[in-house]
């Protein structure tokens, strides 16, 4: 599937269908195209190797996933690979949709494996206002990232409020190791990759490629300051993050030495009813209290004395 803009001055925005029309639309000096591939096709394949005949190597990374962002300059053309959130991404498992650039003086050609929200967004705004392609294929480059930054930026704010509610689990007792740790792996994954994404596109805003107008770099400067701010709010949430599993580690300890004091004490006050126990249990026939009338009640008696004074000396010493 794909969808191709061309915007030429006086005749304005129209759209194209097949490979032929994209090459005679690119052979045009004044013609500005945007060309958008989902997926693959014999028409993605024809687009990208025959009509603008793109790197092999490059095309071959358009079409595979999993790439970290980079940029490379081919001379002619820059070629982008960003990453935005996937519809179904969560906290602890924060997944990406890749999109590759093709990035030209008068073109600009995308491809995505499939249906992205910020692309169509991106669409639907050239649809609306044609000037948008007409300024310049790194106008439609700028919109489409910008998008897919802005949909980023308000996870640092679902971290913190997420952080917050594993914190009041924490203090109340509860047992959300499972969660800090699954929050960590999610939040750390986001924020390698805004940190390459922000390095990416700081690229884009310093005077390095000459695809990028300087009229251009201001507004691609801008994504990178939200970028950042981004990576900075993720490295709040981690420490508060760290500092959560720390109160929960040692919550845990706290409440296993509590634990352990209380067998202790336990096992100190039968100590010497066992060692009385065990001195009447022997079979001595000279033994006078074992013919006594009120033995058994006396040892009793002397058990309970006993543990009574060993807990009362425990709770003056505010051992428990």
């Amino acid at each position: 599937m794909h969808t191709v803009y061309v915007h030429r001055p006086g005749r304005g925005l129209s759209k194209l269908a097949s490979p032929d029309e994209v090459r005679r639309a690119l052979g045009e000096a004044d013609a500005t195209l945007w060309v958008d591939l989902e997926g693959r096709s014999a028409d993605s394949d024809a687009i990208l190797g025959e009509v603008f005949g793109f790197h092999p190597l490059a095309v071959e990374d358009a079409y595979k996933e999993r790439h970290r962002p980079k940029v490379e300059d081919y001379d002619e053309y820059l070629y982008l690979i960003a990453l935005g959130l996937k519809p179904g991404a969560t906290l602890e498992d924060v997944e990406f949709f890749e999109v590759d650039f093709f990035l030209g003086e008068r073109f600009l050609v995308t491809h995505h494996s499939g249906a992205a929200e910020e692309v169509q967004t991106t669409r639907a705004a050239v649809e609306r206002d044609p000037s948008l392609l007409a300024r310049g294929p790194v106008w439609v480059a700028h919109a489409l990232l910008d998008r897919m930054v802005d949909r980023l930026r308000p996870w640092a704010h679902r971290y913190l409020e997420e952080i917050d509610r594993v914190e009041a689990q924490v203090l109340g007792g509860g047992d959300p190791l499972e969660r800090i740790v699954r929050l960590t792996g999610g939040l750390q994954h986001l924020r390698r990759m805004a940190l390459v994404q922000r390095d990416l596109l700081g690229r884009l805003a310093r005077a390095e490629f000459d695809e990028v107008p300087d009229e251009a770099r201001p507004f691609f400067r801008d994504v990178v300051e939200h970028l950042a701010e981004l990576v900075d709010a993720l490295d709040v949430q981690r420490e508060e993050l760290s500092a959560v599993f720390n109160a929960y580690h040692s919550l845990s300890s706290h409440r296993m030495n509590e634990i352990m004091k209380l067998l202790t004490l336990v096992s100190t006050i039968f100590l010497p009813l066992t060692f009385v126990v065990g001195v009447y249990g022997m079979n001595f026939d000279n033994m006078p209290e074992l013919h006594w009338a009120y033995g058994y009640y006396g040892i009793w008696i002397v058990m309970i004395l006993l543990a009574g004074v060993m807990t009362l000396y425990f709770r003056w010493r505010r051992w428990f």
